[in-house]
């Protein structure tokens, strides 16, 4: 015959009193934190104003308003200022010339130094 107490399984729940002290240990800290944070951060006790807004620098760049024309205008201008003579620096004689003339002058010219055909 076996020994009925020799079954392999556990006879005994929880303790009552146990689920009661970690119940109220849970309650005792989700109640104490918020009071015992500004002891050991007072920094978040000030608060910035959250109505007001942040103020630019005056280095910030300007918001687009409509980027997809300024995008247009700004190609624009580089595509004029590519199709366009102008002094670089006037003093040392320095001009700045089309792009496509540019090609056509390096084309029949050639680059110093770089083999021919």
């Amino acid at each position: 015959m076996t020994d009925s107490t020799d079954t392999g399984y556990e006879r005994s729940d929880v303790d009552p009193k146990l689920v009661g002290r970690l119940a109220l240990g849970l309650g005792l800290f989700v109640v104490a934190t918020p009071l015992l944070m500004p002891l050991f951060f007072p920094q978040s006790i000030n608060r910035g104003n959250p109505v007001a807004r942040p103020a630019l620098s005056s280095e910030a760049p300007p918001l687009a308003l409509d980027p997809a024309n300024e995008l247009r205008r700004q190609r624009e201008q580089d595509r004029q200022f590519a199709d366009s003579y102008g002094w670089v620096d006037r003093e040392h004689n320095v001009a700045r010339i089309p792009v496509a003339r540019a090609m056509e002058r390096l084309v029949q010219t050639g680059l110093p130094g770089w083999p021919a055909r």
